[in-house]
């Protein structure tokens, strides 16, 4: 957490002293995580849907090379559902995981206009993120009876990390105010304190923004 808080103040800093060059931009995007849990070997993938909000500011370092940093708010989820039926009894299971993030992308980026409209960058650079919340929800039912047992990623008996740091990059291409971009995350921390296992989250995502 201290880190995160560090992080942060870092991040304000540069935002302040470049806003007199910097561009304020809102995002919206797609992305699908793939949690990765590795042991004796073995790996054992779990693939989420995820979605995020937020905004960056695209601060000018010099000539077309400049710097986004940005905060967003991301939401995985997926849904498993499973029925059956035996000696006439109807049994029905759904199990449902959701998970809330905090991204914080430092983004450098160099660009180049090809028109007075169109423009084309690369990005690269750390995206920081702090999970908020994360939850398995079983629900069971037989015969129409049932009942639901919830399970805390990072209770106090878990072994689940909520801080992870992520190498990012991607490509822009920007049409007046508005941005198409996409890439890769990949995560550079292991999220599990188990002994010999590691667990590693990597997104793909493509979104779209709008520049104030």
């Amino acid at each position: 957490m201290k880190k995160v808080f560090a992080f942060m103040a870092v991040a304000a800093c540069m935002l302040f002293a470049g806003k007199a060059n910097a561009q304020l931009t809102l995002n919206v995007g797609y992305a699908p995580t793939t949690l990765t849990y590795t042991y004796g070997g073995n790996d054992t993938k779990m693939d989420m849907n995820g979605f995020f909000v937020g905004a960056n500011y695209n601060i000018n370092l010099t000539g077309d090379l400049n710097v986004a940093v940005g905060a967003d708010f991301r939401f995985n989820t997926k849904t498993d559902k499973d029925g059956a039926s035996l000696f006439g009894v109807t049994t029905a299971s759904e199990v449902t995981r959701t998970q809330m993030l905090i991204d914080i992308p430092v983004l450098f980026n160099y660009g180049l206009s090809l028109n007075s409209d169109l423009r084309i960058a690369a990005f690269v650079g750390p995206n920081f993120s702090l999970a908020l919340s994360g939850k398995t929800k079983s629900d069971v039912a037989v015969a129409g009876w049932g009942g639901s047992t919830e399970l805390d990623w990072y209770g106090e008996d878990s072994d689940w990390k909520k801080f992870d740091i992520a190498l990012t990059f991607g490509l822009e291409l920007g049409y007046r105010q508005y941005r198409l971009f996409g890439g890769y995350n990949m995560g550079l921390m292991n999220l599990t304190s188990t002994d010999d296992a590691t667990m590693k989250a990597n997104a793909w995502f493509v979104g779209l923004g709008f520049a104030l």
